[in-house]
This record gives structure tokens, sequence and C-alpha cells, in this order.
């Protein structure tokens, strides 16, 4: 009797997440990191959501439509935190930037009101702030300046975070992520093993990374500190790399060796032009597109950890090499290579 009564007073006293996104990348890893630290979980996802990332999981599901508040306010009842993880990387014009990743975040906004939610985290990106002006990383006091429609709308997004969110808020804008269940550095991976290492443009691209489960500790120490409250903070590994950096580290991984391209950015133009066309065929937008070659053109896609370092003690466990490791022993185990 005296076990069942402790049970219950653990699940009373557990924390209760809901995250938004929960089946896509980042947030299907935050999940598993959330579940190890003791979180009970719902993860809010659509009614035509593939489930697979998040298949035999101790977790419970809310089928919310982000559209509706009322929905919303559904699936917010009886939570303390929320993860706000949903967002469209691609879309195939500006209002559907807009509408997926503002007008979504207003309305979870809006359904959190009248709930008892004690926080609220929301996933922005290095995008939202643009690229550095140099060598050295951006910082949470530079300037914005969002060059692509996904990054202006999540910009935008964290506007109506500061300003419309009833609770005490926290901003999150990581830099390149890759890790398990990533399908974006996957094709880096893709191309090494047919020993072809394609690089846009013939300047030195540097930018900053995160290997994903640095990226949920540091979402999961923001909700745990409330000197986190209504802060933004950029994460990473805290290093400075080039983008042939990342390609050797895959190479070394997976033991190949790989030739090294460069393609001029024209010729990225052109084939994000034909896609830009295409895609209103595909109803898809592609990976190369318009706004994207916007982004591999610049050289300092930097941001710098400083703060979250200073103020949560975040302290990144994975170097390049090992994330990398960890990524391509994940893609073989589950044949994504």
């Amino acid at each position: 009797m005296t076990k069942i009564l402790q049970n219950y007073l653990s699940m009373l006293m557990k924390k209760k997440a809901l995250v938004t996104g929960a089946n896509g990348f980042v947030g299907s890893n935050l999940v598993r990191a959330l579940l190890k630290k003791g979180y009970d979980v719902t993860c809010m996802v659509r009614s035509v959501s593939n489930l697979s990332s998040l298949e035999n999981l101790p977790v419970s599901f809310k089928y919310a439509d982000y559209r509706s508040i009322p929905s919303l306010q559904e699936a917010c009842k009886e939570q303390d935190i929320v993860f706000h993880i949903a967002a469209k990387v691609r879309e195939i014009n500006e209002k559907r930037y807009f509408d997926a990743n503002v007008e979504v975040t207003r309305n979870l906004l809006e359904a959190i009101k009248g709930n008892n939610i004690e926080k609220f985290v929301f996933l922005s990106t290095q995008a939202a702030a643009g690229p550095a002006d140099g060598l050295s990383p951006k910082t949470e006091t530079c300037t914005c300046n969002p060059l692509s429609y996904y990054g202006k709308s999540k910009l935008e997004a964290e506007r109506v975070v500061r300003e419309e969110c009833p609770v005490p808020w926290v901003i999150i804008r990581p830099p390149s992520v890759y890790g398990p269940y990533d399908k974006d550095f996957l094709q880096y991976f893709k191309l090494v093993e047919k020993h072809l290492a394609p690089l846009a443009g013939f300047k030195k691209k540097y930018l900053s990374l995160v290997y994903v489960e640095d990226l949920v500790q540091m979402i999961i120490l923001t909700a745990d500190n409330e000197r986190a409250n209504n802060e933004i903070f950029f994460t990473g590994d805290g290093n400075v790399y080039l983008l042939e950096d990342f390609i050797d580290a895959v190479k070394k991984a997976m033991n190949k060796k790989a030739i090294k391209l460069h393609i001029p950015i024209f010729l990225s133009y052109i084939l994000a032009a034909f896609n830009e066309c295409m895609k209103y065929f595909t109803k898809k937008q592609a990976t190369i597109n318009l706004q994207k070659v916007k982004e591999m053109q610049q050289c300092y896609w930097l941001c710098s950890i400083e703060k979250a370092q200073n103020i949560l003690n975040y302290k990144p466990h994975y170097s390049l090499q090992e994330g990398v490791n960890k990524t391509y022993q994940w893609y073989k185990e589950h044949q994504w290579l």
C-alpha cells in the first residue's frame, strides 16, 4: 500500500510538459530527453502526423488543430510547461510561412490564457537573427537582419511571444542542428557515401553548429531555471567551423573519401529557380529554393553561447566528431543509409 501511495505521489509531483511538433526532428529528441528527466509528456500532433519517431514511448497524444484556439485550449489543460517546437522551415510563399510560424504561435499563446501554464519555451532559429558581420559571433543584443521568409517569420513570432505571452517565456535560437531523425544533414552523408562533397560558391563559409542532444539539454535547462525567464538565448557547441569541417567529420565517421566540388552560386540560383517553378505542381517547397540560396551565400552564420553559459551554466557535451559519429551510427541502425 505504501509503494502504491509513493507511486501516486510521484505521478502528482511530475512536471507535465506539452510539446508541439513532437514527432519532428527536434521535437522527438526533446520528448525522449524530457522522459529521461522524469517529465509527464503530452505530444501535440496533427491527425495526419507520422508518429514513427515516437513509437513505443510512454507519452500521451493530443490531436489539435493549430488554427482552432478551443482545440489548443483543450490540449493545454493540466499542463505545466509548453514547449513550442512546431514550425515550418519550408513553405511555398511568404504568407504561408507567417501563417504557420506566427499565427499558430499567437493562437497557442491565446490558448494558454486561463490554463495553469507556468512557462512557455519557444524554439526560434539563428535565421531570425541573421548572419554575423564577420568572424565575431552574433550575440543576443545584436541587431537582427533575417534574410529569408522563414527567418523573418520566426523573428515576428519572437516579437509576438515577447509582447503577448501571458506567462514567463524563453526564446532559444539554435544554429544548424544535426543528429538522429534529421533529414537535411542526411543529404551530406548520402553524398559522401557516393564520394562527393559539393560546396556552394568558392568563398569560405563559417558556421555554428549544435548536436541535437546538446540543443535539447539547453531547452530543458531554460525550463528548469527561473533565471531564463523572459530571456533570449543562442545555443550551439561554442565553436567556429568551416562547412568543410562538417564534411571532413562525415568522411571520418563513414571512413570514406570524397571529392570536394565547388558549385558556383549562379548554378544554385538556376536550380532554385527551377524548383520554385516546380513547387506549383508538387505543392511542396524543395530544399534548394531561392530563400535558402540567399542564406547559403552568407559567409558568417555564427552565434555566441556566452549568455547561456553565464546565466544557465550551459555546457555542450558533444564535439563535432562525436556528434557526427553518433548521427552516422543512428542513420545506419535505422537504415537511413
